[in-house]
């Protein structure tokens, strides 16, 4: 028998043997280096929920794995909470936890370890070592016994587990010895608490040096590290995660690497040293000439273009792809090696699609990039701090080519190097509520519940100043009073789960019933910002992506909270105070 189904057939037995502790008496040796509410708990074989449901309480947010369905849905039943998102996953890979692109103060492992295999422990704990926040701790409670054949247990021990914590960076801060608290004889418990000295990857030293340090004949190397970096912060959902790497779709790469360096070539900023024999950088070809009058904002996941356009830009984008593989990824090696850090595996060139749409199958025909799991994490967590350092040399690199030929390079390189992201442009919501009124359908704000006049505003579910998306996803029809309310502030968990009706509501109206083309489109966005973890969501799925999202960029950027006034599902009157709406 495997544990996932001794615990689906005994899931009732079980649920109540464990809700008859109370979480202060199993873990009372953790109360005192529990991180500060609002911090991110992964709580590995949740069980009942009853440790997940005690965070909850507490004001942290929780991610619960439990890979046996029938105790997943005693967990949900008993502890419902929207700090708490369930997910069927499991030791040592942690795939679907892997993708949501998150790390975690605490991360809990209770009545687990003995449930992994001798094998597999150094991969589990090295998974777990990767999700872990610099100052985070992994807790993990050791049953100290014979072990149950029957339920797939194995032996256990401090010093095994104190041994394999070393090889990942890992040191053993605590070790808590306490009795069985079921009273079964011949069993104890030990309770190991590990943490990072550092962050444990090693991928910071990495990037610093080959940003400040590493020898650069050109700004490619800047620019593809920069393109990762991006895609990591804003297209985490095209990638596609393996045990030791990132594979991101190469299309995409070289997307973002024309998005970047238009404007540059367009603005003639040097981009290598002006002494060099053919000094136009080797992408600049007829087919990148030909697309001047295409905006970088244009070039992005749903675009449509077709004819000579078409044709140019699939021509360039192959070109690109082929110059970073000979170029900045050959060059970007580990320290004191001649390895490179990333590998790009080339597709065979196809024809050009007509239309050409830029959708996930284009973009993945271009090969793969795969970016090391230790850097892919470090660029998408700090970011927000790699991102300045990149642009700044970036600029040091074009003044150093320019000299005093053009004296305002700074000035004009800042500007043209912001991220060329679409405007603060809501159109396209505010279309779909004039189409839904000319059809005689009510608009609501998804906050308030309150039906909409003439004087709304489209609000950005997550704050367009602080993470750009004008996807149609992240666009809400909002009262003008409450959308002034929220302003640059982070909607709340518990408000996000509340306005889920509404929110899908305006969805089904407003995208994803005006026809197949407008469906794809939306479902194609937010399959590539959002960690969605299926390959045909529902709207469901994607509400479900937007709180674990929330609860990165609540991380990642300390916005502060926003919590609006309960949600009032759709067509119920509201009392404003001067009308009924």
């Amino acid at each position: 028998m495997t544990p996932i189904s001794h615990y689906e057939q005994n899931a009732a037995r079980l649920v109540t043997q464990y809700e008859s502790l109370a979480f202060e008496d199993v873990h009372m040796s953790l109360l005192d280096l529990l991180p500060g509410p609002g911090a991110t708990i992964l709580d590995v074989g949740a069980g009942s929920g009853r440790d997940a449901a005690w965070f909850a309480l507490h004001g942290y947010d929780v991610v619960a794995v439990e890979p046996s369905d029938a105790m997943r849905a005693h967990g949900r039943a008993l502890h419902p909470s929207a700090r708490i998102h369930w997910l069927s996953d499991s030791l040592p890979e942690l795939a679907q936890v892997s993708r949501l692109g998150l790390t975690f103060d605490l991360i809990l492992l209770s009545a687990v370890w003995m449930h992994v295999a001798p094998a597999s422990r150094a991969r589990a704990l090295r998974k777990l070592a990767t999700m872990l926040s610099p100052s985070g701790r992994i807790a993990i409670s050791l049953r100290l016994g014979e072990p149950d054949a029957a339920r797939a247990m194995h032996e256990v021990s401090l010093h095994e587990l104190s041994s394999l914590s070393q090889q990942f960076g890992l040191r053993l801060i605590r070790a808590t010895d306490s009795a069985d608290r079921l009273g079964r004889g011949g069993l104890s418990w030990t309770t190991a608490v590990l943490g990072l000295p550092d962050d444990g990857l090693g991928a910071l030293p990495l990037l610093r040096h080959l940003v400040l340090v590493d020898e650069k004949s050109s700004t490619y190397k800047i620019a593809l590290l920069r393109i990762l970096a991006r895609i990591a912060d804003t297209a985490g959902g095209s990638a596609r995660h393996e045990s030791d790497y990132v594979a991101i779709p190469m299309g995409m790469v070289a997307l973002f690497w024309m998005r970047m360096y238009k404007p540059l070539i367009e603005n003639a900023l040097p981009q290598m040293p002006i002494s060099r024999v053919g000094t136009r950088p080797g992408f600049v070809t007829d087919s990148f000439n030909a697309l001047r009058l295409i905006n970088p904002s244009e070039l992005r996941v749903g675009a449509v273009f077709g004819g000579d356009t078409a044709r140019h830009l699939h021509r360039s984008l192959s070109e690109i792809s082929q110059l970073i593989r000979l170029m900045p990824a050959k060059y970007l090696r580990w320290p004191a090696s001649d390895q490179s850090i990333f590998d790009i595996r080339s597709s065979r060139r196809t024809s050009t699609p007509s239309p050409l749409a830029i959708d996930t199958p284009f973009l993945w025909s271009f090969g793969e990039l795969r970016v090391p799991l230790q850097i892919w994490q470090a660029l998408t967590r700090y970011n927000v701090w790699i991102e300045p350092v990149l642009i700044a040399e970036w600029i040091r690199l074009m003044e150093g080519y320019a000299g005093n030929g053009q004296p305002n390079v700074r000035q004009l390189a800042h500007s043209l190097l912001a991220w060329a992201d679409p405007e603060r442009d809501t159109r396209i919501a505010r279309e779909a509520v004039a189409r839904m009124r000319a059809a005689g359908k009510a608009v609501y704000c998804v906050w308030s519940g309150q039906r909409l006049r003439d004087d709304y505003d489209i609000d950005h579910c997550f704050p367009f100043a602080a993470w750009p998306c004008g996807d149609a996803w992240n666009l809400m029809p909002a009262s003008r009073q409450i959308n002034n309310q929220k302003s640059n502030r982070l909607v709340t968990q518990g408000a996000l789960e509340r306005a889920s009706d509404t929110i899908t509501h305006w969805w089904e109206g407003a995208f994803l019933t005006g026809g197949d083309d407008a469906r794809s489109r939306f479902f194609l966005e937010a399959g590539q910002t959002l960690p969605l973890l299926i390959e045909r969501p529902t709207a469901a799925d994607i509400i479900d992506a937007m709180k674990v999202h929330r609860i990165r960029l609540a991380k990642d950027q300390g916005l502060r909270p926003w919590e609006p006034a309960p949600a009032i599902k759709p067509g119920t009157p509201v009392q404003t105070g001067l009308q009924q709406a």
